[in-house]
């Protein structure tokens, strides 16, 4: 299994409203020359100081250039920071040193996401799930921008693959949820949201939307 320091970003659903959660993956481990900014650049991103972290995390790419770590930490940092264009160069720096590095796709793909550039998102995704179809939270980001690309049979693929390696990941079912509204298939659609609801989940928005589309679900 791969090591992660911090859970992948990942695409979240709202019905063709584009939204994204935080966090990151991992990659690679500190290297001396640049290691104690890297580790301080850790500690700051950890305790929420992003923008300490991202002076930190910069001089952690200065004095090590080839740190695939330090520059995988510096695109989340950004990416926590909005700094969409920032967090792109850093995954795409990650890619040049390693590129088999799935998290660095998988995240460069929800910053393409966020940007609404899907089909350069959709491209990421792809070849992160190519290197791990064992992810169940790539298939699940891929999927994501399937829907928003209109590629609803794709989806659908993607996150019953994902539902089989992860059953009991709740934005699989929120997904899955999402696209039978899409589909009309109202009864499906309300058991993948109670089921959803029924695992649990930390975004409120995912939540509240999951709540929405129910209480109009069974209004029909």
């Amino acid at each position: 299994m791969r090591r992660r320091a911090v859970r992948m970003l990942q695409v979240v659903i709202l019905l063709l409203i584009i939204l994204a959660g935080t966090g990151c993956g991992a990659a690679g481990s500190p290297t001396p020359a640049g290691g104690d900014h890297l580790s301080q650049g850790i500690a700051h991103l950890e305790a929420g100081r992003v923008d300490e972290a991202i002076a930190e995390l910069e001089a952690a790419t200065k004095a090590d250039l080839s740190s695939v770590e330090a520059h995988f930490r510096l695109g989340n940092a950004y990416a926590q920071q909005g700094s969409l264009e920032e967090a792109a160069q850093a995954f795409q720096q990650v890619l040049v040193l390693d590129p088999d590095n799935a998290d660095a796709h998988s995240n460069l793909g929800v910053v393409y996401y966020q940007q609404g550039q899907l089909d350069k998102a959709v491209e990421q995704f792809e070849k992160a799930r190519d290197l791990v179809p064992e992810d169940a939270e790539i298939r699940y980001n891929l999927a994501s921008s399937y829907i928003q690309s209109g590629r609803l049979d794709e989806a659908a693929a993607e996150l019953e693959a994902a539902k089989g390696l992860d059953p009991d990941m709740p934005l699989v079912w929120y997904g899955l949820g999402s696209l039978y509204v899409l589909q009309n298939q109202n009864a499906e659609a309300i058991e993948a949201f109670e089921r959803f609801l029924e695992l649990g989940s930390d975004d409120p928005r995912a939540i509240s939307e999951a709540e929405k589309q129910l209480e109009l679900l069974k209004g029909k």
